[in-house]
């Protein structure tokens, strides 16, 4: 959950209706890549040391050696390397996200470690809201690309692969709804 500290200045009396993610489906080939990328250096090791390749036995003898000797140092810088591309991979699935509160939409798009972009825009600057659902695999898993575009920004606001779009796309517009009906309350009683 994001605590009013940390990312984001709410307003007094704001508060958050919905956080939109990332489909976790996104991040699956990424990790499998990382395991398969793990697990290769040590099957590469096991076939050419079982001379399956035909290598004389100089050279086999030469290839033990040299793995005698760096192998756990060589092994552990690599998974140390996987290991850092995994959290890079993690930390911009993981923070990049919506807020949906009461009164506005927060966009993070988290950039690597130490880069990230926040914007916001109030439910009255929404002039489109698109959810684009492509193939079979997204349409079963229910995640898609949001669109908003909005009154006052130079570029369209979207989340790629965001899990339930359709629903986050109804309750934005319930709340600019309730926003607008509130407002004309208020205009009307004046």
């Amino acid at each position: 959950m994001i605590s009013q500290n940390h990312m984001i200045k709410f307003e007094e009396g704001e508060e958050i209706i919905k956080i939109v993610r990332r489909h976790y489906i996104v991040v699956l080939p990424m990790i499998t890549l990382l395991i398969i990328a793990a697990i290769a250096p040590l099957l590469i090791y096991s076939f050419l040391i079982s001379n399956t390749v035909g290598l004389s036995e100089d050279l086999t003898e030469s290839l033990v050696y040299f793995f005698a000797e760096w192998r756990v140092f060589a092994y552990s810088v690599w998974l140390l390397l996987l290991w850092i591309i995994f959290f890079l991979e993690w930390t911009n699935y993981y923070l990049d996200l919506w807020v949906l509160t009461n009164r506005r939409i927060v966009d993070i798009d988290q950039i690597g470690f130490f880069n990230r972009e926040v914007t916001s825009f109030q439910y009255g600057q929404i002039q489109d809201i698109t959810v684009e659902t492509r193939g079979f695999i997204e349409t079963f898993l229910k995640y898609g690309t949001l669109h908003i575009q909005t009154a006052g920004h130079s570029r369209n606001i979207l989340i790629r692969d965001a899990h339930y779009p359709e629903e986050a796309r109804s309750l934005i517009l319930q709340t600019q709804e309730k926003l607008k009906s509130r407002l004309g309350a208020t205009i009307g009683l004046s």
